[in-house]
């Protein structure tokens, strides 16, 4: 990884004052620490109950397609796209 100046000694700074050797050690330090929320965070979603309600209720009464997703639907069979419901 290559860092500018100022980034690479405030890194240093912080490895040090963490108690690491390395700033490698305070790198890997901070993946495990902070990956997690991260991940956590792009892989749930939390909603309200009104908002729970609401998604149940799209779901179960969508709205008609438009126009343009029906022509975008068309577009997709003409390309002879298929959908991996696999996945």
């Amino acid at each position: 990884m290559q860092w500018d100046e100022e980034t690479y000694a405030l890194a240093e700074r912080a490895a040090r004052a963490s108690g690491l050797t390395s700033i490698k050690a305070y790198v890997t330090q901070l993946v495990k620490q902070h990956a997690p929320e991260v991940l956590e965070a792009y892989s749930s979603i939390q909603l309200t109950n009104a908002q729970f309600d609401a998604f149940c209720e799209a779901c179960d009464n969508p709205p008609a397609p438009t126009a343009r997703l029906r022509k975008a639907a068309q577009a997709l069979d003409q390309e002879g796209f298929v959908l991996n419901a696999d996945r």
